[in-house]
């Protein structure tokens, strides 16, 4: 089969020929080349589409972690900042133990080398710095370290009480101090003048002076020997304390407590008067050592550590 093709020029005519088989091949050609370029067409439109619609739905993931890596940032400042605070007021505190420590230390007059409460590198304080810990162990062992470090002055602290405690219960048990907050030393204790007999004699004690019914406390604890009226004395209080001590404490307008009676240091134990031999209203105070008279002006002006009258 031929298709044959009239071409008119110049009254010329010309015929060709056409073989069908090829006229279709090419038809075919054509029609697969039109489809092959509008699929591609089609493919690069909508692969370009969706690469765009892809860049920015990952565009917006990248922001939205972005944000959020920055949110954590400044949560974890914010935490950091406040963990900052706590260390400095830890710090702050250890300071003030180290401090308490070394007083004490002082005061029981221990040797330094038992207990030591030298200053740790502080974050608080005069040598503040800020506290910058990457994710890794330096912060959890910082911590750790610190914990040790409490834990070995919360021990010496633990030791030193013991030894401040049996210091202050000697202490309880030592005469020291005045028998009355108000008052004034009107007689001394030595030779002096008898005010009655008008003849010098020995003075055994210390009188302080002052109203009537005034509080008489005691100089340590102990425990009563003797509660009564006692020639020359008037109404006597008489307590025995640890290592031979004893105090008297006489002219008493009334005596408090009785024989047998066990009182705490600084308890009042009678009330100021002017009984037995006496010009006034007054405490005259004696201190014995193994029932020897001794000076009550070292007892008196004896500089306490722990105990408050």
């Amino acid at each position: 089969m031929q298709i044959i093709i009239f071409r008119s020029n110049k009254n010329k005519s010309k015929s060709y020929k056409i073989n069908i088989l090829f006229f279709g091949v090419f038809i075919l050609f054509l029609c697969s080349f039109i489809i092959l370029m509008f699929a591609s067409s089609s493919y690069m439109y909508g692969y370009k589409k969706g690469y765009k619609e892809l860049y920015e739905d990952r565009i917006q993931d990248l922001s939205h972690y972005e944000n959020e890596i920055n949110r954590i940032k400044e949560e974890n400042q914010e935490n950091m900042e406040f963990f900052s605070q706590k260390l400095i007021s830890i710090s702050s505190k250890i300071e003030n133990i180290n401090s308490l420590g070394n007083k004490l230390s002082k005061l029981a007059k221990l040797d330094k080398k038992d207990f030591d409460f030298r200053r740790p590198k502080y974050i608080g304080g005069k040598n503040k710095v800020n506290i910058e810990f990457e994710y890794d162990s330096k912060f959890e062992n910082y911590l750790d370290k610190m914990l040790i470090d409490l834990d070995s002055k919360q021990q010496d602290l633990a030791e030193v009480y013991k030894i401040i405690n049996n210091l202050e219960m000697k202490e309880q048990f030592f005469p020291s101090g005045l028998p009355s907050n108000k008052g004034y030393i009107s007689s001394d204790y030595g030779t002096r003048l008898n005010p009655i007999s008008k003849e010098e004699h020995f003075h055994k004690g210390v009188d302080i002076a002052h109203k009537t019914e005034t509080d008489i406390r005691s100089l340590a604890a102990g425990k009563v020997t003797f509660s009564g009226k006692k020639y020359g004395y008037g109404n006597l209080v008489e307590i025995s304390h640890i290592n031979g001590y004893k105090t008297r404490y006489a002219h008493n307008n009334r005596n408090l407590v009785k024989v047998g009676e066990y009182v705490k240091k600084g308890q009042t134990i009678a009330k100021m008067g002017s009984t037995g031999h006496s010009t006034g209203p007054h405490v005259h105070l004696e201190v014995l050592k193994n029932n020897k008279h001794i000076n009550p002006n070292k007892f008196i002006h004896y500089k306490e550590r722990f105990s408050k009258n």
